[in-house]
């Protein structure tokens, strides 16, 4: 081989080695993967925390670790549900300047308000003066739950399509009562798993409480995944609670 052409072919490698290491897919962590990482996968940080029954659990962290003002996102509990329905309200959320923890929840389903509970407490634990909990289905079931015991304390509630009765959980005009702080209360006006009906039941039971009827037959977080008018009306109006929220000057405690 000509000398001349050595330092060509010298190039041609380097470039070629370069590129096949830069062309690899960014790897996505899993829900079950690590929390020990240091560092952000995208716009979230990955956390281990422990449930309130003292069980490991693996979330992810959205939002500037001082926001005064933080938000539990809880997903539905069919087994295509995950935090990854609640990606683009979390990410949403952290730019107004809050931070936002996703989970994903243990299988079985077993007293799920426990991921609730752990991920309150570690909210408060890392700085939140107010913590807003918030689900859709039995995630907004699980979050009412834990908004009407007296510990940990949360200042705020998130209900969307969830049901009056499932899981160990029941709702009755008796239960409800003692609820304190705001909440915001959202379906779809068709939704087939009864969402519809419940929360406008809830609602009447909560007569301080926000309703919002969108036009859609889906269900929870399902809205959002369509897209279009009825997702934006729902993302705008749990950003919007939660500015609420953060801006009043003395928040009743749930």
């Amino acid at each position: 081989m000509p000398r001349a052409a050595l330092p060509v072919l010298l190039l041609a490698l380097c470039l070629t080695g370069c590129s096949s290491d830069e062309a690899g897919e960014p790897s996505e962590p899993g829900d079950g993967g690590s929390a020990t990482s240091a560092a952000p996968s995208g716009p979230y940080q990955e956390i281990e925390f422990t449930g309130g029954d003292g069980e490991p659990r693996q979330g992810r962290v959205y939002g500037p670790d001082d926001a005064p003002v933080a938000v539990v996102l809880s997903h539905m509990g069919s087994d295509g549900d995950s935090q990854d329905d609640w990606a683009a309200t979390a990410q949403a959320l952290a730019e107004r300047g809050h931070r936002v923890l996703t989970y994903q929840r243990l299988r079985p389903r077993y007293q799920i308000w426990q991921e609730i509970i752990g991920a309150v407490e570690r909210l408060r634990d890392d700085g939140a003066e107010r913590v807003v909990v918030a689900g859709a289905s039995l995630g907004a079931m699980a979050s009412l739950h834990v908004a009407l015991q007296p510990e940990p304390a949360t200042d705020g509630v998130v209900w969307i399509a969830g049901g009056l009765r499932s899981d160990g959980m029941v709702f009755d005009q008796a239960t409800v009562a003692g609820l304190a702080c705001p909440a915001l209360l959202i379906s779809g006006d068709q939704d087939s798993y009864g969402g519809t009906e419940a929360t406008q039941q809830l609602h009447e039971w909560l007569p301080g409480s926000e309703l919002l009827i969108l036009p859609s037959a889906r269900h929870g977080t399902d809205i959002l995944a369509e897209g279009g008018a009825p997702a934006e009306q729902l993302e705008t109006a749990v950003l919007d609670f939660i500015d609420e929220v953060a801006a009043a000057e003395a928040p009743a405690p749930c």
